[in-house]
């Protein structure tokens, strides 16, 4: 990484991350990123996960030198056993002696917004990673927390425009910072995924990369895909669809269609990819079937490969695939105009190859390093020394937690 004045930005700080946990999705991915860059630059990171059910985040946080340890909050029972588990977070956390505390994701937004002047902090970082209210909090403990975090940073401008709308946040408060893209080398290249897999030089493979779950919508990509491999026939390249993520919830059933589609060896689950720089060289295409984004990297990792990416039309792919990509947007839910974009860039190798081009240019430019890591840094460094009015302190308002008695160090 370069450093281009990035150790000047935050360097010496004290900076906590709050994940939900060790199992790992695209938010805790790119918090996981730049908690690695901060302490490169020469921060004190640690992080801290709100469930201990093992996952990768653990090994990860190692490997790059990062402290990593759990603190419970598991959001259940009575209203006094919640203000318990919100006391105990907010005490080990002080104990870290933080200068900034970095949320991501829901629980730990709202977790951070209710304590984060209990924790000694002078700063929280609420992290908006979706479009989505979660059913674990009324929305008024959401607003709540929300309105309690001195700054907001999100990956899409769609993200903010839905907070303010939704939520009443003040904009003034929120910042639009991308996620960094950055593929790490492929452990194999193409030649060795496809030879693995069982599949041919010419044989077109088109790949998804998200967890499956109700709301990626694999099934409408399978029906989709169903109609791909009867349009093909016997006289076009085989076509060979590789689905990577764990089981989130909706792998049976997306399993189990498949089989009714009579799919075959046409689809293949692969689980949880770690190589997915080698899984992505192996493909010709990449589809994205959200029904929900804010910025996923289920399409922005694709593009920086070089892959043209066939998407939903819903603002977060809308707004990562950018203008390159408009026309290889489909209405949610929509199997046939799936089906129509694949076979469309499957007959037309030369407008692939100028899709991913125009992808890889893009998120080259949007999603570098001085574009998001150097800008987050800063950012913070401003904040923290008063210079950024989003992150003024804010009215003596308590949070309604009974925490906020606390001052800031």
């Amino acid at each position: 990484m370069r450093q281009d004045n990035l150790d000047g930005a935050i360097g010496g700080k004290g900076v906590v991350f709050v994940l939900s946990g060790e199992v790992l999705g695209g938010a805790e991915v790119n918090m996981l990123d730049l908690a690695a860059d901060l302490a490169r630059a020469g921060a004190w990171v640690s992080v801290c996960a709100l469930d201990d059910r093992p996952g990768r985040g653990r090994g990860i946080a190692a490997d790059r030198g990062i402290e990593w340890r759990c603190v419970p909050v598991p959001w259940k029972g009575s209203h006094a056993a919640k203000l318990l588990s919100l006391a105990r977070f907010a005490l080990q956390v002080r104990r870290l002696t933080p200068d900034v505390v970095v949320a991501a994701t829901n629980l730990p937004n709202v977790v951070g917004g209710l304590t984060w002047r209990a924790t000694g902090a002078s700063l929280f970082v609420w992290n908006q990673c979706d479009v989505q209210p979660s059913s674990r909090f009324r929305p008024s403990l959401f607003r709540r927390a929300l309105h309690a975090s001195p700054l907001v940073v999100t990956t899409a401008y769609h993200a903010r425009e839905w907070l303010v709308e939704q939520f009443g946040a003040d904009p003034r408060r929120i910042r639009v910072v991308r996620s960094k893209v950055e593929l790490a080398p492929p452990r194999e290249d193409a030649r060795a995924w496809r030879s693995r897999l069982g599949i041919a030089r010419d044989d077109f493979v088109a790949c998804m990369v998200a967890h499956l779950h109700a709301g990626k919508d694999h099934d409408t990509l399978l029906r989709a895909w169903r109609v791909v491999v009867d349009e093909t026939g016997s006289g076009g390249p085989r076509p060979v669809l590789l689905l990577a993520g764990r089981d989130a919830g909706h792998a049976d059933v997306s399993k189990a269609l498949a089989f009714d589609l009579d799919l075959g060896e046409q689809v293949r689950f692969l689980g949880e990819v770690e190589d997915v720089s080698g899984l992505l060289a192996a493909s010709d295409v990449a589809v994205f079937s959200s029904k929900s984004e804010c910025l996923g990297r289920g399409a922005t990792e694709p593009m920086a490969a070089g892959l043209p990416v066939v998407g939903t039309d819903v603002p977060g792919i809308r707004e990562a695939l950018g203008a390159p990509g408009t026309d290889q947007l489909v209405p949610p839910g929509d199997a046939t105009a799936l089906a129509g974009a694949i076979l469309g860039l499957m007959r037309d190798p030369s407008l692939r190859s100028r899709l991913g081009r125009a992808n890889a240019e893009l998120v080259r430019e949007r999603q570098s390093h001085d574009a998001t890591t150097l800008v987050y840094a800063r950012l913070l460094a401003g904040s923290l020394a008063g210079r950024d009015a989003v992150a003024a302190p804010l009215a003596a308002a308590g949070t309604g937690t009974g925490l906020d008695a606390h001052s800031s160090r």
